[in-house]
């Protein structure tokens, strides 16, 4: 099954540009679509409804998931997954020890240091790891052997932000991927 976690779209965008990721989810052969947005705490709720309303009209599967920056201040209800976005930090398991099924978006980026020994940490509290196609290099690969061995979740995402971008990188990846059926980081259980 092919899915993509990370892919950006703009709820004030036209509506037939809104439509094109629709469109391209289904001729890339996709079998559910996470969207994203950045969440800031200012954020008014009536933002947040739209976009979790628009993704309802979409005939393809699709999960609405928030980036927040760590540390976060609050988890807005009724999303489907959030993704953790560290930066310039070293990831420590005594920073994630509140957290249970969230992700940890793009792990290598932005200044951020992850290593093994937060690896039961992980497993514990169900916290996923991303395997993120736009900030991968191939000297990461121990670690996500070693998620592998560990049975912590890797999920995919593309950090895509145009229609044309979901799903790159997915085959990269795909020996890393925990198929969609054996997510335990998300919260919405109905995308079976």
């Amino acid at each position: 099954m092919i899915y993509d976690l990370h892919v950006y779209i703009n709820p004030h965008a036209e509506e037939g540009e809104i439509y094109e990721y629709d469109t391209y989810a289904r001729m890339l052969h996709m079998d559910l679509v996470g969207f994203v947005i950045h969440y800031t705490p200012t954020m008014p709720e009536k933002l947040l409804k739209n976009f979790r309303d628009i993704l309802s009209t979409f005939s393809i599967r699709t999960l609405a998931g928030l980036e927040i920056h760590y540390p976060p201040k609050k988890f807005p209800k009724g999303f489907d997954y959030y993704l953790l976005h560290f930066s310039n930090i070293a990831i420590e398991a005594d920073m994630l020890k509140r957290y249970h099924e969230v992700i940890i978006a793009h792990p290598f980026a932005y200044g951020a240091k992850i290593n093994e020994d937060i690896l039961p940490i992980l497993k514990g509290r169900k916290i996923g790891v991303e395997f993120n196609s736009s900030h991968y290099n191939d000297k990461f690969r121990w670690f996500y052997e070693k998620c592998k061995e560990y049975g912590i979740n890797v999920t995919f995402g593309s950090d895509a932000h145009t229609p044309q971008e979901m799903g790159e990188g997915f085959e990269k990846g795909k020996e890393f991927i925990t198929p969609l059926e054996n997510l335990e980081v998300l919260r919405r259980k109905d995308y079976e």
